[in-house]
C-alpha cells in the first residue's frame, strides 16, 4: 500500500492535492505524513477516526457508500476545505479518503475539481480514472455529481450508460 500513497501523490503534485485511499491506512503512518507534508484530511469514512487530530487539520464527514447517502452539504463543504487548503501560505497538502478509494474519497475529489478548476465532470472524472484507474463514485453519488455539475455550470456533460447487472456505470458513452 505505501508504494501506491507515493505514486498517485506523485501523479498529483502539479495541483498539490494528494489523495490516498484505503481502509487499511485510514490517515496514513506520521512517517509518510511527514514525507508527503499532508497537512489536512478529508476523512469520508463512517468509522475510521481521524487518526493525527492534534498534527493535522480535519474534515470529518461520515458519509456511507450506498444508494440512501446524500452528498448536497459533503460536497461543496469538501470542496471549499481542500480549495482552503490548498491556497494557504504555505501551501496545504490534502489526502482524501475513504475505505475502498473508488467512491466517496472520489466524489469528493471530483466536486473539487469541478468547482475550483471549473472542469467538466467528464473531463474531471476521466482525468481522475487516469490518475487512478479505480476511480468509481457509485450510481447514487454519479447522478449527485451531475446535479453538482449543473448547479455550477447550467447543463452537464456526462451521460453515463449504467449497467444494471452490476450497478456500476460506462461514463464514457
Amino acid at each position: 500500500q505505501t508504494s501506491s500513497v507515493v505514486s498517485f501523490n506523485s501523479v498529483l503534485w502539479e495541483w498539490t492535492l494528494s489523495s490516498c485511499w484505503g481502509d487499511s491506512q485510514p490517515s496514513m503512518p506520521s512517517t509518510l505524513s511527514s514525507n508527503l507534508h499532508i497537512t489536512h484530511v478529508v476523512n469520508a469514512t463512517v468509522n475510521s477516526p481521524n487518526a493525527f487530530p492534534n498534527t493535522l487539520c480535519y474534515l470529518r464527514l461520515r458519509l456511507s457508500d450506498d444508494a440512501q447517502q446524500d452528498l448536497v452539504e459533503a460536497l461543496p463543504l469538501a470542496s471549499r476545505f481542500i480549495n482552503t487548503a490548498l491556497k494557504a501560505e504555505p501551501a496545504g497538502r490534502v489526502l482524501v479518503h475513504c475505505s475502498l478509494g473508488r467512491s466517496r474519497s472520489s466524489a469528493l475529489t471530483l466536486a473539487f475539481l469541478m468547482e475550483h478548476r471549473h472542469w467538466t465532470l467528464l473531463h474531471a472524472l476521466r482525468w481522475l480514472k487516469e490518475r487512478r484507474a479505480c476511480t468509481a463514485p457509485n450510481v447514487n453519488f454519479l447522478r449527485q455529481l451531475l446535479t453538482y455539475e449543473e448547479q455550477l455550470f447550467g447543463n452537464h456533460t456526462v451521460f453515463p450508460v449504467l449497467c444494471l447487472n452490476n450497478n456500476s456505470y460506462d461514463p464514457d458513452v
